[in-house]
């Protein structure tokens, strides 16, 4: 199921989903081969989500029973192959059996909590686990982003290896000094997360410090964690997660008027 709730749709085909009704209509013109290099080019078919919005109203938005007590919805791709979704557990002491990740698996908490044999993981923290690795969930609770690079394997759960997953506490008011950004240009600073690249997933935190800075991403998914982003004349604050309706990564145009933290996720 592909989650095709709209409450204003613009031309360049960027949907936004309930909370963002708000938000600047972007320019979307298209950019003409004539047009000087470095022009703002027509934002992308996109599909926006205001997290709060879920949070506060999950009744509103079109989800799927995915496991008991677990709904799911999917933002991009399809249930049998890599996809952008949304988690909720319906029930304050969630679980789900235990499976192998064949390929790569990331989890952000939007709001609650998700417990595994690793450890407990709160709201504002990503974790990555690596191919090999499987696991099965319990007392959880709450809404989370969802990423995997090849769905769980349910049946394949004797190939599951030794491991450790990659977590990152983005709610860390040190968050940008903790980890090692590195200076792309003027007022651009990035993050690499140490993935395993047979995994099929990449993910990169995109710091813009200065008003002016622009940055080009190419992935899946973006999610702002601090700050007001732009892109096309658009902005999106803290909590908007804009998602490439198309599976193949896509470049995100990024700009700041003041200051941005944005976590992208890429296939």
């Amino acid at each position: 199921m592909i989650y095709s709730r709209a409450l204003s749709i613009v031309a360049s085909g960027l949907v936004c989903i309930a909370g963002c009704a708000t938000q600047k209509a972007p320019d979307v013109s298209s950019t003409p081969d004539s047009q000087p290099a470095g022009a703002r080019a027509p934002l992308l078919d996109l599909t926006v989500v205001d997290l709060k919005d879920v949070t506060t109203s999950p009744s509103g938005h079109p989800w799927f029973d995915f496991r008991p007590n677990l709904k799911k919805l999917i933002l991009s791709g399809a249930p049998e192959t890599q996809h952008v979704a949304l988690l909720w557990y319906t029930v304050t002491d969630g679980s789900v059996g235990l499976h192998l990740h064949s390929k790569t698996e990331s989890v952000y908490v939007i709001d609650g909590t998700q417990t595994d044999a690793k450890g407990v993981y709160p709201t504002g923290t990503v974790y990555f686990n690596p191919p090999g690795s499987g696991h099965a969930i319990t007392n959880s609770s709450g809404f989370f982003i969802l990423a995997y690079a090849s769905p769980p394997d349910f049946k394949g759960t004797d190939q599951i290896q030794g491991y450790t997953p990659l977590r990152i506490d983005t709610a860390d008011p040190n968050f940008t000094s903790a980890h090692p950004f590195e200076q792309k240009q003027a007022g651009v600073r990035t993050f690499q997360a140490p993935l395993d690249a047979a995994g099929g997933m990449s993910a990169e935190f995109i710091e813009l410090t200065a008003p002016g800075g622009a940055y080009e991403y190419r992935g899946n998914y973006l999610l702002v964690l601090q700050g007001s982003c732009s892109m096309a004349g658009a902005s999106f604050g803290k909590d908007m997660l804009l998602v490439a309706k198309a599976v193949v990564p896509q470049p995100f145009q990024l700009t700041a008027a003041t200051s941005c933290l944005a976590m992208g996720i890429s296939f």
